[in-house]
This record gives structure tokens, C-alpha cells and sequence, in this order.
């Protein structure tokens, strides 16, 4: 039977760390590879914190729900939440890494590195929430 985790999180940042532990837990029953856990942290903690951060405009409570399974060698993770209409697979200016790292503007690369860590990102806004689906082939 596939490994299923569900946690939904208040859009308040203090929240990384049940999602920490949230993760970890999966992980336990899992058994996926360091590099594949820290990735998948890394894009989640990313992706949670812009949602956080710049997705809504009041002071009022809302969830942000992450869905994540894994079955026949892939995990899939699905994010819903309730904040402004973004996609952030719009095109973004990639970033020139042969220039020196003094001039690589700070901010907003980290939807780069959730591309880099994903072999599949789909991206739909239906009925009031924002819903990214991300695929890692194991």
C-alpha cells in the first residue's frame, strides 16, 4: 500500500516545524534517500513560506493543505491553499550562474530550485484555491 501523508497548516511560518515533523514521520516509514528528503524539505519549506508570506492580504486564519504520496518509484506532492491567484511556473528570469555571486540579485530563485529538485510541476486555480502538483521520480 502506497505511503500517504496529509497535514494542513495554518498560514502563520511557525508552522515549519510541524511540517518539519511531518515530513520526518513520513520519511520513517518511507526510508527515502537523504538527497530526496532534504529536496523535498527544502522546495515545501520554499513553497509554504512565499504562500505565507505574500499570499494573503488580511490578518485572518487559513489552511494550507499538502497532500504528499509515494508509490511505483515516485512521490507526489499536491499544495492547496486559499490565498491570491499565483502561478509559479510562470516564467521567471533564470538565473545567470557564471556571474559572480555579488551580483546575483537577492530573493526570489527559491521557485528555481523547487523546478531543479521536481521532474514534474503542474499548476491550476480552481474554485478560490491554488492548487501546484509536483512529481520526484524515485
Amino acid at each position: 500500500m502506497p505511503g500517504t501523508l496529509t497535514v494542513r497548516l495554518a498560514n502563520r511560518l511557525d508552522e515549519l516545524q510541524r511540517l518539519d515533523t511531518a515530513l520526518s514521520e513520513f520519511n520513517r516509514v518511507e526510508n527515502l534517500s537523504p538527497d530526496v528528503v532534504m529536496q523535498i524539505q527544502l522546495a515545501l519549506e520554499e513553497l509554504f513560506t512565499n504562500i505565507v508570506s505574500y499570499g494573503y492580504d488580511d490578518d485572518e486564519k487559513h489552511e494550507v493543505e499538502i497532500r504528499i504520496a509515494c508509490r511505483d518509484n515516485s512521490l507526489t506532492i499536491d499544495m492547496f491553499d486559499d490565498g491570491k491567484q499565483f502561478d509559479p511556473l510562470a516564467e521567471r528570469d533564470a538565473v545567470d550562474m557564471d556571474q559572480p555571486l555579488e551580483d546575483i540579485q537577492i530573493g526570489g530563485h527559491g521557485i528555481n530550485l523547487v523546478k531543479a529538485f521536481m521532474n514534474e510541476l503542474t499548476y491550476n486555480y480552481t474554485d478560490g484555491r491554488n492548487h501546484l502538483s509536483m512529481a520526484r521520480h524515485l
